[in-house]
């Protein structure tokens, strides 16, 4: 895949944008699974940025893919891919998972059960808001 001439992670290479909190619940816990999608079968998905936001409480995004054959957003069914904490002291948070093809996050290769996740981790159990946005392409 080539390098794209803005250089940064919201390339047009990452033509696909989820944002929310909806799929997941309107507010986040300590612990919440959201559930990104099916990772298409012999493709795997690549990530070039996301934003993340979470005014209420300090909140760990994690991206996290099935391991091969899985389905279920679990620990022991998931492989963390990057993790970030966002708060109001950070306010919005731009990550760049591609950084001008420097970095390589990426999903397992699909085989038609297997999903990408975000999932969403606090110490505090009080509910708070958050919001995200992820940019990728399933290559």
């Amino acid at each position: 895949m080539g390098k794209p001439s803005s250089g940064g992670g919201g390339s047009a290479i990452f033509t696909t944008n989820i944002s929310g909190p909806t799929p997941g619940p309107l507010t986040c816990g300590t612990n919440d699974w959201i559930d990104l999608g099916v990772i298409p079968t012999g493709k795997y998905i690549r990530f070039g940025s996301a934003q993340y936001g979470s005014p209420d409480k300090s909140e760990t995004f994690q991206i996290r893919t099935n391991i091969a054959g899985q389905s279920v957003g679990s620990d022991a069914a998931t492989l963390l891919l990057a993790s970030s904490v966002a708060s109001a002291k950070t306010g919005l948070l731009n990550v760049d998972y591609y950084k001008s093809n420097t970095l390589n996050i990426k999903t397992v290769v699909g085989a038609g059960v297997e999903h990408f996740w975000l999932r969403l981790k606090s110490t505090s159990s009080t509910a708070g808001s958050y919001l995200y946005s992820i940019n990728y392409v399933a290559v």
